[in-house]
């Protein structure tokens, strides 16, 4: 399953199922429970019921009415816990810090920070070094503690895309803890569609990319990772016990700003395109706070 998650204009949420027999987004808003459990680790009757109604064209479905709605960040819920993993890629680990880590970093983004208008994101007053991380991004459907990683992959129920988006001068010259420069309001957009894992059989082989300006400054292969995602998602339960709706957002690749010589920091007016062919394309602004 595919769907989109979009505001209105009075900042009310609508939800867009996708409907290949029909090439349209089908409005599922008063369905999003229902959804949500049919994904769950045992929700498999209801799973089946919703698949059999979209590959017959959800014949009573209304399309979605995409006027006036801006996309919005692709999360059933709120989650109380967005992991984040540090230099999982070699090549970012080595223009970050200059070693190549067996292990990858962890820290958390704050729930405010998730995008609800996926159009921008905003360069903070005082904000010096704005830099951007491409990543694929885990929804968690089951809680993990301790978990194996076949645990971990039983309990992923989707996929997509976060620009882990980071204040260098604020993550690392105003005394350590790198929250401080990760979770400024829209430094956590989502989307711009969540995609079940049946639809992503290998996420340990998707193309990530980013452009700055038209230019590409990020483009590697989630296989490059450090560890596959399964392992990184119970690597990250044995620290901090995972439930349904937390996200674990992966890593970025090479290519982030502040490893440019010199640095290319994010300014306003700069435009982003971010995405992978599997999950969709973000394109966003930066404007000034």
């Amino acid at each position: 399953m595919r769907l989109r998650y979009y505001v209105d204009e009075e900042g009310e949420s609508v939800i867009g199922l996708w409907v290949p027999k029909r090439k349209s987004w089908i409005d599922v808003t008063s369905q999003d429970d229902q959804i949500w459990a049919a994904l769950q680790p045992g929700g498999k009757k209801l799973r089946k019921e919703i698949e059999t109604w979209i590959s017959q064209g959800a014949p009573d479905g209304v399309v979605v009415d995409e006027e006036g709605l801006v996309d919005s960040s692709a999360l059933h819920v709120q989650p109380c816990t967005i992991a984040c993993l540090g230099k999982c890629y070699a090549a970012h680990a080595r223009e970050f810090s200059g070693d190549t880590p067996t292990e990858p970093s962890l820290f958390l983004k704050a729930p405010s920070a998730i995008s609800s208008d996926l159009s921008y994101v905003l360069n903070p007053p005082g904000a010096k070094k704005l830099d951007y991380e491409v990543e694929l991004a885990v929804i968690i459907g089951d809680t993990l503690h301790n978990a194996t990683a076949a645990e971990a992959k039983r309990a992923i129920i989707g996929y997509t895309l976060m620009c882990d988006y980071s204040e260098r001068s604020w993550q690392l010259e105003h005394g350590g803890q790198w929250t401080k420069g990760k979770s400024y309001d829209t430094f956590a957009p989502f989307g711009p569609i969540f995609v079940s894992k049946d639809e992503i059989p290998n996420p340990d082989n998707l193309r990530l990319q980013l452009k700055v300006n038209g230019e590409i400054r990020q483009d590697a292969y989630t296989s490059e990772l450090i560890m596959p995602v399964a392992e990184l998602v119970a690597y990250v339960s044995q620290f901090i016990s995972l439930n349904p709706g937390d996200i674990v957002s992966t890593g970025t690749p090479g290519g982030v700003g502040m490893g440019m010589t010199p640095p290319q920091y994010l300014k306003p007016g700069d435009v982003l395109e971010y995405g992978c062919d599997a999950i969709g394309w973000i394109k966003q602004v930066v404007e000034q706070e």
